[in-house]
């Protein structure tokens, strides 16, 4: 045997990396298997636990290979912790169940819990085994356990975050999974729920139903959509975990990423969903679509409040309580186009929610046309309530879509019922013709013009004009831009 010299600096720097691993072994502490009637295999930290009535030691060892590359990746890269177990020298026990076998009693199913020991514990039916987006996912739980920011509670308001942020794990580490975001076409058909709507804080008015019950696992798109569309850092969704915060989950990512951008984020994401969810396959959208269809009460869905057709809304919209915006939550409205024409969108925010908070509202135009292109139009704000944009469109410009949000500066609902933010909406629809032809057939005597915003213009305003006469009587009028 050759004896090889290894600088002793270099094995500290390899223990300091990779502490846990540099263990020789851990302490099997367990309260619910049995060594006789059951296998297991170690590696890492984990222990895992199977009836020996059922040859799984090649699907063991895959796991366990698994599950330990899905912890490098959280505590290495992303700045989780390992659970207590570890932090106590003993395994982390993984139970496998399968029907009919030793561990049936316990009425399993797929998730962590903790022991009476106190300690956390990971149970999988045995035919999800190779389902990898489950595998991270239930794996990310295990180093979110020893989180120390009582913001991020597994309760109330921020229970949706921890289920989100696992399914979010479990999406980026199978990127290409057809089901890597199986429930997210909820999120279009329930958009005027608060984003974090979870089984903690479900409404007793609700509609006890698959799309709303899977709202919190569905807003891991949202976490995606923030780190890989709009690059925010993927330690950003896992670091507010173990920083002893008090913000909520949402609360901390508004303040860290800035609340221009985290609204101009919400309000993207809504309009890219909007758009045939753009930023992930179409593979994995048709799969989405039919997990809704297979599972949804297709009777309570919401994606579209109105619908007009080459016409405006003929004066002010107010949609009813049970679908106007709760806090960050969207409406949209379609318009089916055909015409060569100028449409003027309007938003008008109440500036109050239902319990007095004020409202915050920001407006977006997805225009597609039949060529299947689509262009996105911010609706300029005027303040925080209220805001329009004229838009030409052509007959080729088939479908738009008008989308409304309610982004307020508030991060949790502490009533029984959800805060709703009402508004009132728009859409006007011009002929293209010209301001003097208007006024040559108006025999009254004007008294002032107005734009949208109530500043005074003279006729050669490009846009919107109010008219006021002098009998009382009001015309709102457009001025094309000269070509």
């Amino acid at each position: 045997m050759r004896l090889i010299n290894i600088p002793i600096t270099i094995i500290c720097i390899i223990v300091m990396l990779f502490p846990s691993q540099s263990k020789a072994q851990y302490t099997i502490n367990d309260v619910f298997g049995d060594l006789i009637e059951c296998d297991t295999m170690t590696r890492g930290i984990f222990i895992v636990w199977w009836d020996n009535d059922f040859d799984l030691s090649s699907d063991v060892d895959e796991l366990l290979d698994t599950m330990l590359s899905y912890r490098n990746t959280c505590l290495n890269i992303l700045n989780m912790a390992d659970p207590p177990n570890v932090d106590d020298d003993f395994y982390y026990n993984v139970y496998i169940h399968s029907g009919g076998g030793y561990f049936s009693p316990n009425g399993w199913g797929n998730g962590q819990g903790t022991d009476s020991n106190g300690y956390p514990f990971l149970t999988l039916p045995n035919g999800i085994l190779g389902d990898l987006v489950n595998t991270a996912h239930e794996t990310f739980h295990i180093f979110q356990y020893n989180a120390t920011s009582p913001g991020y509670a597994y309760s109330g308001d921020s229970q949706w975050y921890i289920e989100a942020s696992a399914n979010w794990f479990g999406a980026k580490q199978n990127i290409t999974a057809p089901r890597a975001f199986i429930e997210a076409e909820s999120l279009v058909r329930l958009p005027h729920v608060p984003l974090w709507l979870s089984f903690d804080n479900f409404p007793d008015t609700y509609p006890e139903n698959w799309q709303r019950y899977v709202h919190q696992y569905a807003m891991a798109l949202f976490l995606y959509y923030l780190t890989d569309v709009e690059n925010v850092s993927p330690n950003l969704i896992s670091e507010g975990f173990f920083l002893g915060t008090i913000e909520l989950p949402q609360e901390y990512l508004f303040n860290q990423i800035g609340s221009e951008d985290f609204r101009n984020y919400f309000i993207n994401w809504a309009a890219h969903m909007t758009n045939g969810f753009d930023f992930i396959t179409d593979v994995q959208e048709a799969a989405n679509e039919q997990e809704f269809n297979d599972y949804a009460d297709l009777a309570d869905d919401n994606e579209i409040i109105e619908t007009f057709i080459d016409d405006g809304t003929n004066g002010w919209y107010q949609p009813a309580d049970d679908v106007v915006t709760n806090a960050w939550s969207f409406n949209t409205y379609k318009l089916e186009n055909s015409l060569d024409a100028t449409y003027l969108f309007e938003i008008k925010g109440e500036p109050m929610g239902s319990y007095g908070d004020p409202a915050f509202f920001q407006g977006k135009i997805l225009v597609r046309n039949n060529a299947g292109e689509a262009t996105f139009y911010d609706i300029p704000m005027s303040n925080d309530l209220e805001g329009f944009l004229m838009l030409d469109l052509t007959a080729s410009d088939n479908d738009i879509y008008f989308i409304i949000a309610s982004m307020p500066e508030i991060f949790e609902d502490t009533n029984a019922e959800f805060q709703l933010f009402p508004y009132e909406m728009q859409i006007d629809i011009f002929d293209m013709v010209d301001v003097s032809e208007l006024e040559n057939s108006n025999p009254k005597t004007e008294l002032v013009r107005y734009n949208l915003l109530g500043q005074e213009i003279d006729e050669t305003f490009e846009g919107v004009q109010i008219i006021l006469y002098n009998d009382g009587t009001s015309e709102k009028i457009y001025q094309p831009k000269i070509r």
